[in-house]
């Protein structure tokens, strides 16, 4: 009896010395990765469309939950022209599904907008609903589709606001 008593202690203490499975030494607490895009877009200021590049950041933590930065440029081309600039960041979910990765994401930020001629330069508020979707070509990187809508706050020239839709394109570099 005492050595089944001896036995069953033992086993019952020793289990997390004999495992055989080996520990995590590390765990990635976020993926990260940032790019450039061409941008071409409709702003309801004009009827042309216009054209231009960006930059974008993401961080993406645990269950697709993540946060996304990004700067657009585009214009309408002409020396003096209209141009829209947006410096945004907001929450964006995603998931991945082999080597794709579509996710949906909501932006708040600022924009700028130059008049045409040059007659006034102003900066509104706005916020943004998009989604597309990154395709991973090799480990480090990423390329992307990405539509998003935005919505400019209303403001002196700009009585009702600005609502631009923006399709981009783009590669990221994806840190491992």
């Amino acid at each position: 009896m005492l050595k089944a008593l001896i036995a069953l202690t033992l086993a019952a203490t020793g289990t997390g010395i004999v495992h055989a499975q080996a520990l995590p030494t590390a765990t990635r607490l976020a993926e990260a990765q940032v790019g450039v895009t061409y941008v071409n877009g409709r702003s309801d200021y004009s009827q042309k469309r216009f054209n231009g590049f960006g930059f974008y950041g993401d961080l993406d933590f645990r269950h697709g939950i993540g946060v996304e930065a990004a700067f657009h440029y585009m214009s309408d081309g002409q020396p003096k022209g209209i141009y829209e600039r947006t410096y945004e960041i907001g929450g964006r979910y995603s998931r991945r599904y082999g080597r794709f990765q579509p996710y949906g994401k909501f932006m708040v930020g600022r924009g700028v907008f130059n008049f045409p001629g040059d007659q006034a330069n102003l900066a509104y508020n706005l916020y943004a609903f998009g989604g597309g979707t990154d395709y991973r070509v090799l480990p480090f990187l990423n390329v992307r589709v990405d539509y998003e809508a935005q919505k400019w706050l209303s403001g002196p020239l700009l009585q009702n606001g600005l609502s631009p839709s923006l399709l981009s394109v783009g590669a990221a570099y994806h840190f491992k």
